[in-house]
């Protein structure tokens, strides 16, 4: 018996605030449900180092990604909680 499988796409957004010291990123992305989730993080050089923008972003980008995570995690836990007990899901 062959169990047929469904692929879905969803994207994820990166976008980069730079200056010489500091590196902000913001991941964003859009639910099914139309509803968008964001989140941020930063990396600040230490004076002491050289400059280094990929470095800045990597760690920008991997700190706003954690978040987008955590928020990922809070609306499929707002989706069970609706399906358990009934009601309209947070927005």
């Amino acid at each position: 018996m062959t169990t047929a499988t469904m692929t879905t796409t969803w994207m994820v957004e990166l976008r980069y605030e730079e200056d010489a010291d500091l590196t902000r990123a913001i991941a964003s992305m859009r639910l099914p449900s139309g509803r968008l989730l964001t989140a941020e993080g930063q990396a600040r050089r230490n004076p002491v180092d050289r400059p280094r923008a990929s470095i800045g972003e990597e760690m920008a980008g991997a700190r706003a990604l954690s978040g987008l995570a955590h928020r990922l995690l809070e609306a499929a836990a707002d989706e069970v909680e609706t399906n358990v007990h009934g009601g309209d899901p947070a927005v």
